[in-house]
């Protein structure tokens, strides 16, 4: 395979300083997902399309311009962050990976729900990733939100929750909080209605083929290649549950994930009636953008070894999705989760209205950056220790400092979305990186890691 990476170093050497910094955005985001772009160009297409659309997808489809900035020390200067050992963190903690969780009671909690990137991370990258997707979010809804109050919020409910060394407990209900009420109503009417059923199946446990949403054209459920019969066996773990009914192929979910293997499995429920049945979502896991930073302190040996062992110890309860775990099938790191409509996530999309101003936009802030200090506090006491000397300096200074990165690279992202959108436009949908047909895939792997039918 060719080293398409240095092409495109040579290109941001060779370029006017105005285009420094877009050849910088597509050397990141083509060093991620070079293998992709050259055996599935197809669904990278898919992925940087939907980057395109918004100040917010182009945040969440670009992690590793984040990493390449902290690795080069523009995203990573700090007065807070010398002498600190690795958290056990997120790795992507924007505000729309986390959402509600429906537990084994039917009672929901407030939860990451993205694991993707899990693993040991300098404790500030999480912080920045966070209050910089909240400032991100801000902007995109309009000049009428201060992203910078957000990011202070977010980083000062951080501070005084690690500090305090008290792990904040479960969020089981919304408080006074608008856009938390407004996930838990939607989440509760959903769970009762069984809402992922009318929308996926036909109703005859099966299901539905094609586009099922007309405003939605590039997300669709598609027919399994024959070779694939087996792998629902994956689900075998779910001992207690039924047989499968049905699986299909699942196309145009997700940002950063959009290019990734998505399968949707139906399970007969406890009753031979079509209402009870259970949908699962089968996701192929990749290595995070961040994997090799700490070698020393790896969490696990593989993939789906980390991921699991990420969500067990960072949930506030253990069973808050009890269909949640991780396995491989024929060497592919697979996710296993339950698909339901009641596990609303937070959207920026839904800041509007009441939930979308910013005295309630503070309070999901406050709320955020307190989850995040109890992901962080599973986090080993020697790493914590370290964290905690820092902020002890000054937990004002450092939410002010946060706000300030925020502001700043929240105004940058919606830069680089600029260069990114002129970049597809003059390099193409696949950033310049041009087709070997020796490095396609072919026969039945080319119908699996194609694009949709």
């Amino acid at each position: 395979m060719r080293p398409l990476f240095v092409t495109v170093s040579l290109l941001a050497a060779c370029a006017p300083p105005e285009d420094e910094r877009q050849a910088l955005v597509v050397q990141a985001l083509v060093r991620a997902d070079e293998v992709l772009l050259r055996t599935r160009p197809e669904l990278m297409e898919g992925k940087f399309r939907r980057m395109a659309e918004t100040p917010t997808t182009f945040f969440r489809g670009s992690l590793p311009l984040f990493v390449a900035d902290w690795e080069a020390g523009r995203a990573s200067s700090s007065g807070f962050l010398r002498d600190t050992l690795p958290v056990l963190g997120l790795g992507d903690p924007h505000p729309e990976n986390f959402g509600l969780l429906a537990g084994r009671d039917g009672t929901f909690t407030f939860e990451p729900n993205d694991f993707d990137s899990v693993g040991p991370v300098p404790y500030l990258f999480d912080v920045r990733r966070l209050v910089t997707g909240l400032a991100v979010g801000a902007r995109q809804r309009g000049p009428q939100l201060d992203g910078a109050a957000l990011a202070y919020v977010a980083a000062a409910a951080y501070a005084d929750a690690l500090l305090a060394g008290d792990p904040p407990g479960a969020i089981s209900e919304p408080g006074d909080s608008a856009v938390l009420a407004d996930l838990f109503e939607r989440a509760r009417e959903d769970l009762g209605a069984r809402s992922e059923l009318q929308a996926l199946t036909d109703g005859a446990q099966r299901f539905r083929r094609g586009v099922l949403d007309p405003t939605e054209p590039t997300a669709l459920l598609a027919e399994v290649h024959p070779s694939l019969a087996e792998l629902p066996a994956v689900v075998s773990r779910l001992a207690s549950e039924g047989s499968v009914l049905d699986l299909v192929r699942q196309f145009g979910s997700g940002v950063a994930s959009w290019p990734r293997l998505r399968f949707l499995v139906l399970l007969q429920g406890p009753t031979d009636a079509a209402s009870d049945d259970v949908i699962l979502e089968l996701k192929e896991l990749a290595l995070a953008p961040t994997a090799g930073w700490y070698r020393p302190w790896a969490m696990a040996a593989d993939t789906p070894t980390r991921v699991e062992a990420g969500l067990r110890r960072l949930w506030s309860r253990p069973d808050a999705d009890p269909r949640w775990y991780t396995t491989s099938w024929q060497g592919l790191p697979l996710q296993v989760r339950t698909e339901s409509e009641a596990h609303k996530g937070i959207r920026v999309a839904r800041w509007s209205g009441r939930r979308g101003t910013q005295a309630e936009l503070e309070k999901l802030a406050a709320v955020l950056g307190s989850v995040l200090a109890r992901v962080h506090l599973a986090s080993d006491a020697d790493a914590l220790a370290t964290v905690r000397r820092q902020l002890a300096r000054g937990p004002r200074a450092f939410a002010q400092e946060q706000a300030n990165f925020a502001e700043v690279e929240s105004a940058q992202a919606l830069v680089d979305l600029g260069h990114f959108q002129r970049a597809l436009e003059s390099l193409g949908p696949r950033l310049g990186v041009t087709q070997d047909p020796r490095e396609l895939p072919q026969g039945f792997a080319r119908e699996i890691f194609g694009g949709p039918p």
